[in-house]
């Protein structure tokens, strides 16, 4: 990110992210969200859930709402590796308003929370926009505990 940035640090997690988008915050019980967006047709957005489901099932639920939303949808398995722990991913491809969108879903677990981060983006601009969302992505730090990870301790890409 070339422009100005904000760094978000609350919560135990900690993200940098353009200066001039939008930052909102939400709570409700037993989780907290986190959202940017850029005013036009991009978001990046982390939730965490203190319930602490696994990332399985955080990202097959957001999976599962997607096929009730949409009707025209592929779902494709994804490497990623968030905060150096176990991370489970899923790029979504769907249709929108006759605008093909892209969405991608990442989940960890800490010893905290379960955190699920969704970014998405329509595909007439996200070949300007998907660097900027996975490089939030990939700044997001957690700052409490541990991350949980495999036995053998290396990263798990899922």
């Amino acid at each position: 990110m070339s422009e100005e940035l904000q760094v978000y640090d609350s919560h135990g997690v900690r993200f940098s992210y353009p200066a001039n988008w939008e930052l909102a915050e939400d709570n409700f019980p037993n989780e907290h969200r986190i959202t940017i967006d850029n005013g036009s047709t991009s978001f990046w957005s982390l939730t965490l859930y203190f319930e602490r489901p696994t990332p399985e099932q955080l990202v097959e639920s957001a999976s599962e709402a997607f096929r009730e939303e949409y009707d025209e949808i592929d779902f494709y398995e994804a490497q990623a590796c968030l905060c150096r722990g176990r991370t489970i991913a899923r790029d979504v491809d769907f249709v929108c308003l006759e605008f093909v969108n892209s969405a991608f879903l990442r989940a960890f677990e800490t010893d905290e929370f379960t955190a699920l981060v969704l970014y998405q983006e329509t595909n007439q601009s996200l070949r300007e926009n998907r660097p900027i969302l996975e490089q939030i992505t990939n700044s997001l730090e957690y700052t409490g505990g541990h991350v949980e990870v495999e036995n053998d301790g290396e990263d798990y890409f899922g």
